[in-house]
């Protein structure tokens, strides 16, 4: 599996979904329920076919993922070819907290020099769908390129 397997209540809310991947497999209605019981280990490989195919659609559609903390925001790109991360740092000694949601409203001239611009990018290790599912997993979440256009133009 290159993702994990989608939950019982995420299933449910595919379920036409899956009904029309059983079909494409040629799997009935009945051959499916007959399987959950007398070939357990195939179904389950169904399932886990199934969620990679959905979790593959899903994060090849993402194009911004946000992480932040109190001292370090990280905006992430997700270009064709390449990961863009635009981000700030904020030393020890600052009283900047970048989880506040009024952050941007105290940063000003007088507490610049505690903040740190980063740019960098790199090349896909992995496709971009695994790349978005590991920073997801790591406490990324989605978002759009608002902040993102802001901070590559500081």
């Amino acid at each position: 599996m290159k993702y994990k397997l989608l939950e019982s209540a995420e299933l449910k809310e595919l379920e036409n979904e899956f009904i029309h991947f059983l079909s494409s497999a040629q799997i009935t209605a009945t051959d499916w329920e007959k399987m959950k019981i007398d070939k357990i280990q195939e179904a389950n490989e169904l399932i886990a076919v199934f969620s990679d195919l959905v979790y593959e659609k899903v994060m090849n559609k993402i194009e911004f993922l946000e992480f932040r903390d109190n001292k370090s925001l990280n905006i992430f790109h997700f270009m064709e070819d390449k990961i863009v991360l635009v981000g700030l740092r904020v030393k020890e000694n600052s009283s900047l907290d970048l989880l506040n949601e009024n952050v941007f409203d105290q940063w000003n001239q007088s507490n610049m020099s505690s903040v740190t611009l980063v740019k960098t990018e790199k090349q896909y290790v992995n496709e971009k769908g695994e790349e978005v599912f590991e920073l997801m997993q790591t406490g990324c979440y989605i978002t759009d390129e608002r902040l993102f256009n802001v901070l590559k133009d500081l």
